[in-house]
């Protein structure tokens, strides 16, 4: 797949979709895989690494998982040459991958992702970064509570972050508003298909208002090796986290 054509429109919107990214077997495999770790390796893990929602009728579902390099398929897979090929013509320069997330907005969850900038937890310097996130099971729709992603805002630099109360989601933009709202495009897409944004991108997602369907997402992220990680601000940012873990939201 020749990944080139993709890289002035990640640069210009600061964000890019990839139609068909995975072919049928390759998504056939994650989808076996991440089967196989939510149902034998989440019940093992710590309650800082998986986070639970409430969805149709009350029932627990997963909605997040964090660190899944913890697994031998998912440590191995972070290192994936299709998805090494895509960061790094995106970014161009070699990149270094972090550990993969699992997203997921089960039926009827009341849990809409807050407005925000990924750099607020990554603290690039320069913000040379790149995180994907996987169609996996269903459509992402309005319905299902796909991304919504503000055109640009990569190019107007880092805005002020607020404590937002949710776990996995711990900051959110201070005055995301009717401006930011009106620069809006959804991104809907099928399984198998990619969306990629730039750590500057403001994006965020409504709730699942769905009552059968799903919203299941795999993400990969990826920086640039020219880039520094700011420990401070990581650390800054990883207080509010443990905040909000224990605020158990």
């Amino acid at each position: 797949m020749d990944h080139t054509k993709y890289r002035e429109l990640f640069w210009q919107d600061g964000y890019v979709v990839v139609r068909g990214f995975l072919d049928p077997r390759e998504l056939q495999e994650i989808r076996g895989e991440l089967g196989r770790f939510v149902e034998e390796v989440v019940p093992t893990l710590p309650e800082t690494q998986v986070f639970f929602t409430a969805g149709a009728g009350g029932r627990l579902a997963v909605r997040q998982i964090h660190r899944m390099n913890c697994d031998p398929f998912f440590e191995a897979y972070q290192r994936h040459p299709k998805w090494l090929r895509l960061a790094r013509t995106l970014l161009g320069e070699p990149v270094v991958s972090r550990p993969p997330v699992y997203f997921s907005k089960p039926p009827e969850s009341d849990f809409p992702t807050p407005p925000h900038q990924d750099n607020c937890a990554f603290a690039l310097n320069p913000p040379a970064g790149v995180e994907m996130l996987l169609a996996v099971d269903e459509r992402f729709d309005e319905e299902t509570g796909c991304l919504r992603y503000v055109p640009g805002s990569h190019r107007e630099g880092l805005r002020r972050h607020v404590y937002s109360g949710v776990r996995g989601f711990a900051l959110e933009i201070a005055d995301f508003g009717p401006e930011d709202e009106a620069r809006e495009v959804s991104v809907e897409m099928e399984p198998g298909d990619l969306v990629c944004h730039h750590p500057l991108t403001i994006h965020r997602a409504h709730r699942n208002r769905s009552t059968e369907r799903v919203r299941s997402g795999f993400s990969m992220w990826f920086r640039g090796e020219s880039t520094q990680v700011e420990a401070a601000a990581v650390e800054d940012y990883d207080r509010s986290a443990r905040r909000a873990q224990l605020a158990g939201r």
